[in-house]
């Protein structure tokens, strides 16, 4: 995949990534949380067969994950990676944003290229959701 770089976007801009399945509250938060960091959000949305969230998992393929996301009128593209650092490698973001359940969690690997790169890693604030909890509570919808 061709890198894209930074004037591809205006202003600051931000790259948020995930997996996005079974889409909830919580990841409705952590993307307006995101969007409020930056002039430009992009989210990265994790494909199938880099996520290890279990067997059963993901429930939605890629690119209908990436429909939902990319319906939201605050994210301005989304792209359909392997992981976090082939998102920062297309995008060249100013800013990358976790949950703060990733405080101290992301790989080393990761944290050196946004080092490099001049890429400012930042944690939401936005409560904790998980699809995965919810499916092992049994969550129907409603």
């Amino acid at each position: 995949m061709a890198a894209l770089h930074k004037t591809a976007y205006k202003g600051t801009v931000v790259l948020a990534n995930g997996v996005f399945d079974i889409f909830h509250i919580g990841h409705l938060h952590y993307l307006q949380e995101c969007r409020a960091m930056g002039d430009t959000l992009v989210v990265s949305v994790t494909l199938n067969e880099y996520v290890r969230k279990g067997d059963a998992r993901p429930f939605f393929d890629a690119h209908e994950r990436g429909e939902i996301v990319r319906a939201l009128a605050i994210v301005d593209e989304v792209i359909l990676v392997r992981g976090l650092l082939e998102a920062m490698q297309q995008v060249g973001p100013d800013i990358v944003v976790k949950g703060k359940d990733y405080k101290g969690k992301i790989k080393a690997s990761h944290m050196a290229y946004c080092k490099d790169n001049d890429i400012e890693v930042r944690y939401t604030d936005t409560m904790l959701a998980s699809s995965t909890e919810l499916i092992k509570r049994g969550f129907r919808g409603g």
